[in-house]
Parts: C-alpha cells; sequence; structure tokens
C-alpha cells in the first residue's frame, strides 16, 4: 500500500522552470527510498512535498491517502510526515535543546507527562542523551543536526524525509543516522533519503534518481548503482565499490560488480587468498611513507599556535575546573588552565585544550575529527575570528594578543566558512567581492581590478556575472563568488571550513580542483576542514586529526591513515581505497593513499602472480594483456576514489 503518492505532479518556483516536472511516483508503507539527483534536480521541492510544505502546481500528492491540496487536510498530513532539513539552523527554535526537541510534540498536544519521556527517548536515540540543559547556539553543525533529527523523531511520524541530514555530521555521525534510519524503518517507520553519498544509497531497499525534476532512473540499489556511465551524465559518481570493481573487470578479473564495499571485500580475497588472514598494518609505516612524512613539516611558520585553549563561556569553564579541583583536594590558584583540567573539571566547557602548531608557508593542511571535537573552532582561531582564551597565536610573529596586531594579522588571513553562499549579501556579485578590497582601504581602480583579478580566479566572467545578483546563480557559482571576496582581499592563508557541504559529486569535484589549482599556483598556505578522508588525502600534504578539542595526530596522509584502528576509536574513517587495501594486506606498498587506478594496478598484479604460480587463476584472463584496459567511462580517469 502506498503511503507517498505523486500522481503527474509538476511545480515552478518562478511559474517558468518546472523544478518538479510531470512527477510520477509511488512510495510504498513502510518501505526504505534513497532520492539521488545534482544540484538542482528536485530533490529537495520533492521533499518538501512529502510533508505539504510545498502544494503542487499541476497534479496530485497524496499522504496517508490524503490530498495534499485539500486544506483540510494539511495538519494530519504534517503530523504525520516529518522533514529534516540539510542545515539545522533552518529547523532549529529553541535556546535549550530538549526546549528544541520537544517544540513539535507540544504543537501537536502530546500530553505533559508524556512529553518529557518521548523528548528523551529521542534524545537518546541520537546519541545526545546528556545533552538535554545544553544551549543550542553552543553546539557544532553536527550536534545541531542530531537535535534536529531528535525533534522530528520525537513526534512519532509515519514517514520521515532526510533531505542532506547527514551532510554535516562526521564519519561515525553519518553511520549513527544509517542505523537510526534502518532501526526507524524497521520499527514500521517509511523512511525517504536525500543523499549525495553512494554508500549510503547502498544500504536503502530503493534508489530513485531525478535530473531536471522528472524521475531518471528508478529500482534496487544493485541496479540503479553499477550504471556508471548514466550516473556521471546526471552529476553523480558511483560508489566506490563499483568503480573498484568494473576497474577490475577491465584487466580481465573474475570480479562481480559491486555496489557494498563488504561483497567486494569478500570476493577480492577470496581470489587473493589472503580470506581469514591477519593484516593489520597499523603502527608499521613503510620506509615510503616515512620519506613522505619528512616533507609534511617543510616551510616557513606563516601561523603558529602555543598552548591555544578556547572556551565559548569562559568564566563557568574555569569556575568548574576550580570546583572540581577542590573536591579533588587539589590546591587552587588563581587561575586554572584547560590543560590541568582532567575529565569532569569543566572539561566540557572547553572547546580547544593546549593546542600547538605551526602552518607552514605551502602547506595544505587537512583538520579532521568528530562532531564537537573542536575543528571549526580551531579553524576560526586560525584566521583569526576568534582569540585564544588562553595560549598565544601570532601571525607572521605578530601576537594577537596585541590588538594592534589583530588588524593586520585578518587582513592576511581569508575564512570561508560552512555554506560560503551565507556570506553573501550584496545586490550585484562585483559589489559583493568588492566589499573587503574598499573596507582594506584600496582606492575604487584598485579594487576593481582585484574583484576582475578574483573572478577570474575562480573562473567566473566579470563581464558575464559582474551586473547579476549573486542570488540568481547556481549553488555552485556562489560558493566561487564567495571564495572570490575572499581571494579579492589577497590573503597570505585561506582557511575553508566543510566548503563542499551538501554539493552533488560534480560541483564537489570542481569546487575543489579550484581550491587545489589555486593552492598549486600561488602556493596561499591553506587549511580545508573536512569530514571526507578522500578529499583529504587527495589534496593534502599535512593531516591533523582532533578528539575532544585536543590535536591528536598530525602528519602526511598516507602515515595518519596506516593506523585505521586508532582512527576508528576516535569516529573517523579511512580512505576507500586504504581501507581495502589495508584488507588485502597491501597498503606497505604505497608511499600515498592509492589512487582507484594504483590499487587496482596492485591487485592485478597479485592476482596475475597467483596465476604464475599455479594457483587456479585463469591465465588467458590474468594475462598482460588482459591487463587495465583504459578504465573508460565506468571507472575514475586516475583521480582517487
Amino acid at each position: 500500500m502506498a503511503i507517498v503518492g505523486f500522481q503527474n505532479v509538476s511545480f515552478s518556483y518562478d511559474g517558468h522552470a518546472n523544478a518538479l516536472d510531470d512527477v510520477t511516483l509511488s512510495i510504498e508503507r513502510g518501505s526504505f527510498v534513497c532520492v539521488l539527483g545534482g544540484n538542482g534536480s528536485g530533490k529537495s521541492t520533492l521533499a518538501r512535498h512529502v510533508d505539504a510544505l510545498l502544494l503542487p502546481d499541476a497534479g496530485k500528492v497524496c499522504v496517508l491517502g490524503l490530498d495534499t491540496s485539500d486544506g483540510g487536510n494539511l495538519l494530519e498530513v504534517r503530523s504525520n510526515a516529518g522533514l529534516v532539513f540539510q542545515n539545522p539552523d533552518d529547523q532549529i527554535v529553541a535556546a535549550v535543546v530538549e526546549d528544541d526537541a520537544a517544540f513539535g510534540p507540544e504543537n501537536l498536544g502530546v500530553p505533559s507527562d508524556e512529553l518529557s519521556g518521548r523528548v528523551q527517548g529521542a534524545l537518546e536515540r541520537v546519541g545526545l542523551g546528556s545533552f538535554g540543559k545544553r544551549e543550542t547556539f553552543a553546539l557544532s553543525g553536527g550536534q545541531k543536526q542530531r537535535v534536529a533529527i531528535a525533534g522530528i523523531c520525537a513526534m512519532d511520524p509515519q514517514v520521515i524525509v532526510f533531505d542532506e541530514a547527514g551532510s554535516m555530521l562526521d564519519p561515525r555521525g553519518r553511520r549513527g543516522l544509517m542505523r537510526l534510519c534502518r532501526e526507524l524503518n524497521d520499527a514500521g517507520i517509511t523512511i525517504v533519503l536525500i543523499t549525495h553519498s553512494m554508500e549510503e544509497a547502498a544500504l536503502a531497499d530503493r534508489v530513485v534518481v531525478l535530473k531536471s525534476g522528472k524521475v531518471a532512473m528508478d529500482g534496487a540499489p544493485q541496479e540503479v548503482l553499477s550504471r556508471a556511465r548514466e550516473l556521471r551524465e546526471l552529476n553523480l559518481e558511483p560508489p566506490f565499490a563499483a568503480q573498484m570493481s568494473l576497474a577490475l573487470q577491465d584487466a580481465g578479473m573474475p570480479v562481480p560488480t559491486c555496489v557494498d564495499e563488504r561483497q567486494l571485500e569478500g570476493e577480492l580475497e577470496g581470489l587473493l587468498g589472503v580470506a581469514g588472514v591477519p593484516r593489520k598494518e597499523a603502527g608499521a609505516p613503510s620506509g615510503a611513507m616515512r620519506a613522505c612524512e619528512a616533507a609534511a613539516h617543510e616551510g616557513e611558520p606563516v601561523i603558529t599556535l602555543e598552548g591555544v585553549s578556547f572556551s565559548y563561556a569562559p568564566k563557568q569553564a574555569r569556575k568548574a575546573c576550580k570546583a572540581e579541583r577542590r573536591r579533588a583536594g587539589a590546591s587552587v590558584g588563581d587561575a586554572c588552565e584547560p590543560r590541568q583540567a582532567g575529565a569532569g573539571s569543566g572539561g566540557s566547557q572547553w572547546a580547544l585544550h593546549d593546542v600547538s602548531l605551526s602552518l607552514n608557508e605551502g602547506d595544505f593542511l587537512g583538520i579532521a575529527g568528530h562532531t564537537g571535537s573542536g575543528k571549526s573552532t580551531l579553524a576560526q582561531l586560525l584566521a583569526g575570528v576568534l582569540r585564544p582564551t588562553a595560549g598565544h597565536a601570532s601571525v607572521r610573529g605578530r601576537n594577537l594578543a596585541d590588538k594592534r596586531n589583530v588588524a593586520e594579522a585578518r587582513r592576511s588571513v581569508g575564512m570561508v566558512f560552512q555554506y560560503p553562499e551565507h556570506q553573501l549579501f550584496a545586490p550585484t556579485v562585483f559589489e559583493d567581492v568588492a566589499f573587503g578590497p574598499r573596507n582594506l582601504g584600496f582606492s575604487q581602480e584598485e579594487a576593481d581590478l582585484k574583484v576582475r583579478k578574483a573572478l577570474e580566479l575562480v573562473h567566473l566572467s566579470p563581464d558575464k556575472v559582474g551586473d547579476r545578483s549573486p542570488f540568481e546563480l547556481s549553488g555552485g557559482q556562489q560558493r566561487r563568488v564567495a571564495l572570490a571576496g575572499v581571494l579579492a582581499m589577497e590573503p597570505e592563508v585561506l582557511v575553508l571550513d566543510e566548503p563542499t557541504a551538501g554539493l552533488d559529486p560534480k560541483s564537489h569535484e570542481l569546487f575543489l580542483g579550484l581550491i587545489s589549482e589555486l593552492h598549486r599556483t600561488s602556493n596561499v598556505a591553506t587549511v580545508i576542514v573536512s569530514h571526507d578522508m578522500d578529499d583529504l588525502a587527495r589534496l593534502c600534504n599535512r593531516v591533523m586529526l582532533m578528539n575532544e578539542g585536543r590535536v591528536v595526530a598530525d602528519g602526511s596522509p598516507a602515515l595518519i591513515f596506516s593506523d585505521e584502528d586508532a582512527i576508528a576509536r576516535i569516529g573517523l574513517g579511512v580512505p576507500h581505497t586504504t581501507h581495502l587495501a589495508n584488507r588485502l594486506g597491501m597498503l606497505g606498498l604505497f608511499c600515498t593513499v592509492p589512487t582507484v587506478v594504483e590499487l587496482a594496478g596492485q591487485v592485478v598484479a597479485r592476482w596475475r602472480s597467483l596465476a604464475g604460480n599455479g594457483c587456479g587463476v585463469d591465465e588467458a584472463a590474468a594475462s598482460p594483456a588482459a591487463g587495465l584496459r583504459g578504465m573508460d567511462e565506468r571507472g575514475p580517469e586516475g583521480g582517487r576514489a
């Protein structure tokens, strides 16, 4: 029985272009459906029709058998269809976590004696059971997202739509979200998951792909996600398992097309005879990895942090620290530094604990950590947006404790925040990009030259887009305009905080390619905060891992990612190729994190050697003539996974 039905539905925001175009789609009660598509394909518009935030211009949407265009049905529909937005700030309404989670059920008239139990249960379900009294403004982006999810769960809806709800979560959080989706689905709730993650899509029961407001593909994950050419034409990337298995097929290996990494691992372990063989690579970096490590800390320091700690509520943090030390019988002086604070010593009040680092000329530093680990706080300290609560920060040797140095330092460091398009505000692109240079005191003529140069650096024509409103541009173009506004100030350091969140795979690759090109051509020291380990492995010469406000590792990507178990313990993952190489006992063969092509080459070589040793491999298929044949549109063209 269909719980959601679209019958020839069309919808337009401006009366001209259709965001949904004659969509007919049926979602069965109790199903788990994933919706994929590039930016602008109509995914979010479809989501907003499910809970009747939008109503169709043509056709009919029925939820629970109720026509959403009938005003008398709206309360019933919206009470039973929950929507979790991509950006939690669009959904959080209360100042305290438990009040926000209670907002929905309160408005549905849930009795007071039942309300607190619902709220606490929902918070525990998303891993925030102890966060009820926390202030929402002080939470990280990922923690806010979990609060938003808890608020929907507390309403006990029959259908939940997750609109890119995992885009702000760390790897552990995304795995938790998928477990939650499965638990809710097992409990009978219909799940509609909108995502750009092919690995998440592979876990659904059904995959629907949209293009230009129309249904382009619809079927089981194995059927849809293995159609690599069609996915790329829709600005999507096949899952890593499909890329790898198709590359190996091109080399003649008898591997089925896989969309699930566990299936691929099992197939390869069997073919290479490594099933059940201990393959732990942790703690044993190769000589090649050590050579790479030496290159990860070259260059003169641009920004230096020495023993830096930060609290968003410093008075409360120091008070809690002193109280804990007094209870423990320690002597308490006038100061209580976070480095002295153990567990329970107001530790949760400190966003950063005793961080020391040097960002050097030419560095491309990646910062990764679980949600709430202090990544964004550290990024804002590096950019001079925040100042240390304790410790010292300096830019080119200028101590930022001296207010006279702060303004000069901020000229040297440019920051692109999460959702860069939120930095846009001016009526035209040209005026928006010119805002920084003009405020730095450059003349009109100088500022105009800097604007044109910055727009050209991000591959936007000043003559074509300069007079347009930035809000008329696509999402990817808006991010490039925001980046141009920072580049126009000609910073020595560029700090980017999750700059690709919410972008489809094509826009994601274009934006990161642009950042990589800027770093390569201008040698600007670059810092990128990301949960995507594949991005960090591909772009960075250094990776820094954070856990609970502290730096726990800093080194070359190959060395950092070689200890998969240690990374898993702090809630993170490793690049797909590193994980598979580790499973196959091949990680020590690589100086850097391998690409799909590089890893496929080593797998094929190992397989051929087994054929040469008479291990029963088809020698015709394993011959050099059957080697990696071009890796055409089915596999990556030499790019990293």
